[in-house]
């Protein structure tokens, strides 16, 4: 269940997944001389992006939009990172940003709860991050939705695991969620992104299932 679980996640991304271009992920090692204690850092193929992970975590193909991905299938915890390019929504804020593309997934998608959003730090700067949770094919899973926002894009880093193996893969998913890093600004203007929602959500096959309340 571990692998489909994981490509199963990824093959529902990739229908809401409406990204201009993919940007491939690679594992890498990181310039920096510093590294959290246990954890490694990834770039992306063009260099674009770092995100720090477990070293337990391998570079996994889960989803062909994510610039970052990679994951542990032994503790079904996984994390990818998703970039829209500002370009028309150059205008957007953060916080604009995030309360549309969660509008979308709550309607859209049904999602049986949702909580946040919590400020944390990524990179130096506020980011929002949301806790959801939902099924997938009668699995219930749980997930950190964070949004950042930089110069050029804004970055949408997703972690998850089983929901019943939530807790003991909270601080790890959280590490994961913040340990992201832009390296690089984008080379030259692109097109305008798409405005569907990247997010890697299962919709509520069974109401009722959880309660809606943020807090639970």
């Amino acid at each position: 269940m571990t692998t489909s679980f994981a490509r199963a996640i990824a093959r529902r991304a990739a229908a809401l997944l409406l990204v201009v271009a993919a940007l491939g992920a690679c594992g890498g090692d990181s310039n920096e001389p510093e590294e959290r204690a246990g954890f490694k850092a990834l770039t992306s193929e063009d260099g674009a992006l770092e995100m720090q992970v477990p070293n337990s975590w391998e570079v996994a193909e889960l989803n062909p939009v994510a610039s970052v991905q990679a994951g542990d299938t032994g503790a079904e915890a996984y994390g990818m990172v998703v970039t829209d390019p500002r370009g028309a929504l150059k205008d957007y804020s953060l916080e604009r940003f995030a309360a549309t593309q969660m509008q979308e997934l709550v309607s859209d998608l049904g999602l049986a709860s949702v909580g946040g959003p919590e400020t944390v730090q990524v990179d130096g700067k506020d980011a929002l991050q949301y806790q959801l949770k939902g099924l997938l094919d009668g699995v219930e899973a749980a997930y950190l939705y964070t949004f950042v926002e930089t110069p050029d894009r804004f970055l949408k880093v997703v972690t998850w695991s089983l929901a019943s193996r939530f807790e003991e893969n909270r601080e790890t998913l959280e590490r994961v969620s913040t340990g992201v890093r832009e390296l690089k600004p984008l080379p030259e203007p692109t097109p305008e992104p798409a405005v569907s929602d990247p997010a890697v959500v299962p919709t509520q096959q069974e109401p009722g299932v959880f309660d809606r309340d943020p807090d639970a």
